[in-house]
């Protein structure tokens, strides 16, 4: 077994493209929190001078039957004060005008108006942050000439962050830092399978193709040469979460704030539960195992491995339907459908991740489930036996699931 493992395992590492595979999502994910962080940085920024720029260059009235626009700023910012709402509407219609804000009397019920001339396609249009600025700055400086207590201005200007505590059963809670570690697991089942899913398929139906597998099975039986095959996609698995996690773990350490975890958590502040982060890797290793026999054993099946990967899209998507129903799983964990993913062999490894890193499950629930994933891989593991078995001597046709059934 070892030497198939010794194989198997090199003669992957030494191909270019199980490194482009393996560096690929690094890449992606450094260019996404990258542009996100540099997006975020300057949205805000980027809104405000838009509305600035807009307010000082285009031509625009105001009719205010609030009473709550500050005339100083009207004035301050050569906006004209129209004698009705229908004559500003008929101000920007005619071009004398490149907006008009309209104040109704009631804000808290009624929106701001904004009529103006089309500027094209935008999510944030210039003059709706504008009409929107004018009335958050006159209530501000309505509030600072009301009252001498100049920390409610500031307030008004910068909202502070919220610190939230939270309970359970009168025992304080970590919250979102809590799902961290297990969710690790999770995160990293669905990465490796989607990454490793072609070469499991790919791993007998290329030795059916090139007509080595009757040679292997004259000298190894084929259970030892399926245990070597499933190992060693594991270890080529871990090489290539090593390859992802170690430099976004530097990252993190050198650039706090650009590669950073949200809501502020830190790594010191993650707590590590022994139950949770055991049953994450448990689900984890048993999961794998059980989708990796799977395919490996729908590669034996047929003649080729193009004729394998015609089946390799239903074999993914099994695993990623619970993220379809998610809200639900973290939500509503008892509700009909959540159970039957919970149990279900192809959906209960996906499930039961996301219900261990939020803590919905019960130590009996996760167990059971645990037991339904664990049967799953060892029927997974007897089928990719006996269909390399079988299929090993086909190679013009498909093995048929009765074949295997004899």
């Amino acid at each position: 077994m070892w030497n198939i493992i010794n194989f198997e395992t090199l003669r992957a590492l030494k191909k270019k493209s199980f490194w482009i595979a393996s560096i690929a999502p690094l890449l992606l994910i450094i260019i996404v929190i990258g542009v996100e962080y540099f997006s975020t940085k300057n949205a805000t920024s980027n809104a405000a001078q838009q509305a600035q720029a807009f307010s000082s260059s285009a031509k625009i009235g105001e009719f205010d039957d609030s009473g709550l626009i500050s005339q100083q700023l009207v004035t301050a910012q050569h906006i004209v004060v129209e004698p009705s709402k229908d004559a500003g509407i008929a101000a920007v219609k005619g071009g004398d005008l490149d907006a008009f804000f309209y104040y109704p009397k009631d804000l808290s019920t009624m929106d701001i108006q904004v009529y103006a001339e089309d500027q094209g396609i935008s999510l944030s249009p210039p003059y709706n942050t504008a009409a929107g600025e004018l009335l958050k700055q006159s209530a501000i400086n309505n509030v600072s000439a009301a009252t001498n207590n100049s920390q409610i201005v500031q307030l008004l200007e910068n909202p502070p962050a919220v610190t939230a505590t939270t309970y359970k059963n009168g025992v304080e809670t970590e919250g979102l830092a809590s799902v961290i570690a297990p969710g690790i697991f999770a995160v990293a089942f669905l990465m490796l399978y989607v990454l490793l899913a072609s070469f499991m398929i790919a791993s007998t139906a290329g030795e059916k193709e090139n007509r080595t597998a009757e040679m292997l099975l004259t000298s190894v039986k084929a259970e030892t040469l399926i245990a070597g095959k499933v190992i060693s996609i594991f270890i080529l698995g871990l090489v290539q979460l090593v390859t992802i996690a170690i430099p976004l773990l530097a990252a993190h350490l050198l650039f706090p704030n650009q590669v950073g975890l949200p809501y502020g958590i830190t790594l010191a502040s993650i707590p590590l539960h022994f139950a949770p982060i055991l049953f994450g890797a448990l689900f984890f290793a048993t999961g794998l195992l059980m989708f990796t026999a799977l395919l490996v054993g729908l590669g034996a099946m047929f003649p080729s491995a193009t004729d394998a990967s015609r089946f390799l899209g239903v074999a993914i998507i099994s695993a990623f339907i619970p993220i379809y129903a998610i809200a639900s799983v973290i939500s509503s964990p008892h509700t009909l459908i959540v159970t039957i993913f919970t149990y279900f062999p192809l959906t209960a490894p996906t499930t039961a991740l996301i219900r261990n890193a939020v803590g919905s499950f019960s130590t009996g629930e996760a167990l059971g489930s645990l037991a339904v994933i664990i049967a799953g891989a060892i029927v997974a593991v007897l089928f990719a036996v006996r269909a390399f078995r079988y299929g090993s001597m086909e190679y013009g046709r498909r093995v048929g699931i009765k074949e295997l059934l004899r």
